[in-house]
C-alpha cells in the first residue's frame, strides 16, 4: 500500500488563487440568486407558519436592538434562543445594521453561506491529493455537482439556518483536515475549536453531525496512540478511587437524586401538587434538568480549579484549544434556563411531530429520492455521484492524511438522517458537499489513472471534455417540484406580503398593535417592524387547542382587557386551512371576532378583504 502523502493543501500561491476564482465565480452566481429575490420578494414568502419567518423576525430583533443601542433588548433576544440558536440571527442582524432594515437583505446570511461552502468544497477535495493536476481535477468535480445542486441552491437563497451550517460544517471539516496535515501546528486546532462552537450556536443538530464523525476519525486514525496515552494516565486503580469518591461527594449524589425525579416525573406525565396551598406543577421538568446539570457543572468546575496544571498537561495544546474554546462555552451555556432540556429534546429520539408514524425503510426510500430528484438535476447525476463517492471511499489510504473524516462524515450523517424520527430531507443540506468532495475524488481518480500514459496536453483536454459532458447533461434538466419540496421553497401562488400590505397603511405612527390571527404567526410581527424600521409593540394572544366557542371568546376578552392596544387587526381566515397539527379550528377564529365586536372600547375603522389568500382583514381602533 503506498505511503499517505505528506502534503499542505491550500499554502501554496497557486492553491490560493484557483480557490480565490472559485470564490469569485460562487459569489457571481450568489449575486444573481440576490437580485432575483430582490427583484420579487413577495415570491419567497409564502407560508404563514414557515420556519422562515421566525428566523428573520430573530436578527430582525437583534438588528432593531443594536440601532438603538439597547443593551438590555439585545441580551433579552440572546437569552431566549433555545430551539434556534443565535449565530444566524446575529450574522443576519449584522447585515441588517449595516445594510439598513429591508427584507430583500433577509437571505444574506444564507447566500455568503452558499459562497462558503462552495469555495470549502472545493479546497478540500483539491487539498485531498499531492498531485496537483489531479487535486484541481477533484475539486473542480465537486464543486461541478455541489454548484447544480436545485435543492442546495434553494435552501441556501432563502432564510434558513441551513446555508450557514453547511458553511461552518465545512470548515471545521477544512480544519480538522489542516490541523491533521500540518504536523503538530496548532492555530488549526484553534480554528476547529471555533467553528464547532459556532456550529453549535448555529444548529445543535449539524453540530452533531460534524463532531461525532470528526471524534471518531480522530482516534480511528491513531487508535494505538489513544491507547497508550489513556493508559498511561489512568490506571485501573485511579478509576476505582474516582469513582469511590464520586459516590461520597455531596454534589453528584443531590445531582443523581434529581436526575432520578426528572426521570420520574417525565414517565408520569403532566401532574399537579400543592405547596403551601399552592399549585405547582413540575411538568416538564426542565428546571430540575437544569439544575441537576448546574450541580454537575459546579462539581466539574472544582475538580478543574484544583487540579488545573494536570489536566492542561493531559490535553496537550490542541486538546486545550478545544476544551477552553469549544468544551467549556457550550457547557456554560447548558446553565441558562431550560437549555439543557431543549437540546436533548431536540436531537434526540423524541423529536417528532405527534401524527408522524416512522417507518426506517420508509424514512430510507424518502431520503433517496430527495437526494437524487431534489439535491440533484436527475436520478443519473445522484448515481454518478455515488458511485464516484464509492470509488474515493475504497482507495482512502491514497488520499491525504484526515481523509477518512470526509468519508465518515458523509456515512454517519446519512445514517442519521435516516434513522432519526423527525423526517426533514433539508437535513441533507449541511453534510452533502462531503458526498461531492468523495465524488470529486473518486472521478478525479478514475480520469488520472485512464491518463497516466498520457501526455499532460491529451489528458487536460480529457478532464476538460468530461467536464463539458456532465456540465452539459446537468443543464438539459430544468429543476422539477421535488427540488422546491426538499428545500420547502415555494414554487407558485399568492404572496402573504399581499395580506401584509393590506394592514401595515393603517399603523402608521401607531405604538402598540394587536394581532387576533389564530394561530399566531410571527409573520405579523416583522412585517410591522420592516415597514416601520422601529420597535412597535406587537402583541398575539396564546390559546390553547381543542377548547369551545365560548371559551375562546372569553380567553380574547380577558387578553382585550389587559393588553392596551392602541390598534388592533383582526383575521378572518374562514377560506384560510393551515395545517391540522399548528392549532385551533375555525370557530376558535369566530369567537375571537365576536369577542371584538361585543368589546366596547374598540370600533371598527376598516375591512379589507385579501381574495387571492382567502382572508379578510379588519382594522379596530381603541375609542378615546
Amino acid at each position: 500500500m503506498p505511503a499517505e502523502p505528506q502534503i499542505e493543501p491550500g499554502h501554496r500561491a497557486c492553491d490560493l488563487v484557483l480557490t480565490a476564482i472559485v470564490g469569485a465565480i460562487a459569489a457571481m452566481m450568489a449575486a444573481s440568486m440576490l437580485a432575483e429575490y430582490a427583484a420579487n420578494p413577495g415570491a419567497l414568502w409564502q407560508g404563514l407558519y414557515h420556519d422562515r419567518n421566525g428566523h428573520f423576525n430573530y436578527g430582525l430583533d437583534f438588528a432593531l436592538a443594536l440601532r438603538d443601542f439597547d443593551i438590555f433588548e439585545f441580551l433579552k433576544n440572546l437569552l431566549r434562543s433555545q430551539v434556534w440558536p443565535p449565530v444566524h440571527g446575529l450574522v443576519l442582524a449584522s447585515v441588517l445594521t449595516f445594510g439598513g432594515i429591508d427584507m430583500w437583505l433577509a437571505i444574506v446570511p444564507s447566500l455568503l453561506g452558499w459562497v462558503a461552502t462552495i469555495m470549502l468544497t472545493y479546497a478540500i477535495a483539491a487539498g485531498l491529493f499531492a498531485e496537483r493536476a489531479t487535486g484541481v481535477i477533484a475539486g473542480a468535480l465537486a464543486i461541478t455537482f455541489a454548484m447544480a445542486s436545485p435543492g442546495f441552491r434553494l435552501i441556501t437563497a432563502d432564510v434558513m439556518l441551513e446555508g450557514l451550517g453547511a458553511a461552518l460544517t465545512a470548515l471545521c471539516l477544512f480544519s480538522y483536515l489542516r490541523a491533521r496535515a500540518s504536523s503538530g501546528e496548532q492555530r488549526w486546532s484553534g480554528v476547529l475549536a471555533i467553528s464547532l462552537t459556532a456550529l453549535f450556536f448555529e444548529k445543535s443538530n449539524y453540530w452533531v453531525l460534524t463532531a461525532v464523525p470528526l471524534a471518531i476519525a480522530a482516534v480511528s486514525e491513531n487508535v494505538g496512540g489513544c491507547l497508550t496515552w489513556y493508559h498511561a494516565r489512568f490506571s485501573p486503580t485511579d478509576i476505582r478511587a474516582a469513582l469511590l469518591r464520586a459516590v461520597r461527594d455531596p454534589y453528584l449524589i443531590v445531582a443523581t437524586a434529581l436526575i432520578l425525579l426528572v426521570i420520574a416525573i417525565a414517565a408520569h406525565g403532566p401532574a399537579v401538587v400543592q405547596v403551601f396551598g399552592q399549585r405547582v406543577s413540575l411538568y416538564p421538568p426542565e428546571n430540575l434538568t437544569t439544575l441537576a446539570y448546574g450541580l454537575v457543572f459546579i462539581r466539574a468546575a472544582l475538580a478543574w480549579r484544583a487540579h488545573r496544571a494536570a489536566i492542561d498537561a493531559t490535553l496537550r495544546p490542541a486538546g486545550r484549544y478545544l476544551f477552553y474554546w469549544h468544551v467549556v462555552p457550550i457547557a456554560a451555556s447548558f446553565l441558562l434556563p431550560k437549555r439543557l432540556s431543549v437540546f436533548l429534546w431536540y436531537v434526540g429520539p423524541t423529536h417528532f411531530h405527534e401524527t408522524a408514524i416512522y417507518n426506517p425503510f420508509h424514512a430510507l426510500v424518502a431520503q433517496w429520492h430527495a437526494f437524487a430528484e431534489g439535491f440533484h438535476v436527475a436520478p443519473w447525476a445522484a448515481a454518478l455521484v455515488t458511485a464516484l463517492a464509492v470509488v474515493a471511499t475504497v482507495r482512502l489510504p491514497r488520499l491525504a492524511p484526515g481523509a477518512r473524516a470526509v468519508a465518515i462524515l458523509a456515512a454517519l450523517s446519512a445514517l442519521a438522517v435516516v434513522l432519526h424520527p423527525q423526517q426533514q430531507w433539508r437535513f441533507q443540506t449541511t453534510w452533502l458537499f462531503a458526498v461531492w468532495i468523495l465524488a470529486g475524488a473518486g472521478g478525479a481518480m478514475i480520469l488520472s489513472s485512464l491518463t497516466a500514459r498520457l501526455p499532460l496536453p491529451a489528458r487536460i483536454g480529457i478532464a476538460a471534455a468530461v467536464f463539458a459532458a456532465i456540465v452539459w447533461g446537468e443543464s438539459r434538466y430544468r429543476w422539477t417540484d421535488m427540488a422546491y419540496t426538499v428545500a420547502i421553497h415555494p414554487y407558485a401562488g399568492p404572496s402573504d406580503l399581499e395580506l401584509a400590505r393590506v394592514y401595515l397603511p393603517h399603523l402608521t405612527e401607531t405604538h402598540s398593535v394587536g394581532v387576533i390571527a389564530l394561530p399566531e404567526s410571527v409573520f405579523y410581527s416583522w412585517t410591522i417592524h420592516e415597514h416601520c424600521r422601529c420597535r412597535t409593540v406587537v402583541k398575539m394572544p396564546k390559546l390553547p387547542d381543542s377548547e369551545t366557542h365560548d371559551v375562546y371568546r372569553r380567553l380574547i376578552t380577558d387578553w382585550l382587557a389587559d393588553f392596551q392596544a392602541e390598534r388592533l387587526i383582526s383575521i378572518d381566515r374562514q377560506n384560510l386551512r393551515p395545517t391540522p397539527y399548528l392549532g385551533q379550528a375555525y370557530d376558535s377564529s369566530t369567537a375571537a371576532l365576536e369577542a371584538i365586536e361585543n368589546n366596547p372600547a374598540f370600533e371598527k375603522i376598516a375591512t379589507e378583504p385579501v381574495p387571492a389568500i382567502g382572508i379578510t382583514v379588519a382594522i379596530w381602533q381603541r375609542r378615546p
